[in-house]
């Protein structure tokens, strides 16, 4: 359950062992911006999807979506992703936007395989009632979520990504988005910490820092 985080005025330092989830590595911006305003904290980040046990494994703290359970676990909610249909202007100059999804079939996608199970991700999309959930064919397929970020910058295609992974490129003008007025799916990010173990600075630090820059509008 969602705790209050226990009080401390000690300066944050030391080694902090943090496992983020794959796509983590598009949150490189906060975590270059924890690392340059904490220099006192070593960062040893593992980025990985499989379910790791952060008691025996020796973890400070995970960041994971969806719902978890660990009775060893304090958990508190950084906020909510939501995917997005993106690609970059230029492109859609050249090959229109689409108005529908039906009309995707009609573009160059570039698709994500998820590492942790070989599938391709479905685009799901919802506009009031209406839910509509595919997988295009597919003009390039990566596991690598930058890469997708990427070629779409590039103009390659139009691609399927969560909001926090493309909001720079979105902010430069790099991308734009496409059937704005369907919603993409959506993960809850959360933290979680051992329970058993005295909440040292450096894992409130990261708690407190990753849940007001990661998610700000939440």
């Amino acid at each position: 359950a969602e705790n209050e985080l226990a009080s401390t005025t000690a300066t944050p330092q030391g080694r902090l062992r943090v496992s983020l989830p794959l796509v983590s590595g598009l949150m490189w911006p906060v975590l270059s911006a924890f690392a340059s305003h904490y220099p006192q904290i070593e960062l040893d980040l593992d980025f990985s999807d499989r379910l790791v046990d952060v008691v025996d494994e020796g973890f400070d703290a995970v960041v994971r979506t969806g719902e978890l359970s660990d009775s060893r676990l304090i958990s508190k909610r950084l906020g909510i992703s939501r995917f997005v249909c993106v690609g970059a202007p230029r492109y859609f100059e050249q090959h229109g936007k689409p108005a529908r999804p039906e009309d995707i079939a009609q573009h160059a996608c570039l698709l994500h395989r998820i590492p942790s199970t070989g599938l391709l991700e479905k685009w799901c999309l919802h506009r009031g009632d209406e839910t509509t959930c595919m997988r295009p064919a597919a003009s390039m397929t990566s596991n690598h979520l930058e890469t997708l970020r990427q070629m779409a910058i590039q103009g390659h295609g139009i691609t399927y990504l969560p909001d926090f992974a493309v909001k720079s490129a979105l902010d430069r003008g790099e991308l734009v988005t496409a059937l704005d007025e369907w919603a993409g799916s959506s993960s809850t990010f959360w933290v979680l910490w051992p329970s058993n173990r005295q909440l040292l600075p450096r894992i409130r630090a990261f708690v407190d820092f990753m849940a007001e820059h990661l998610f700000p509008e939440c």
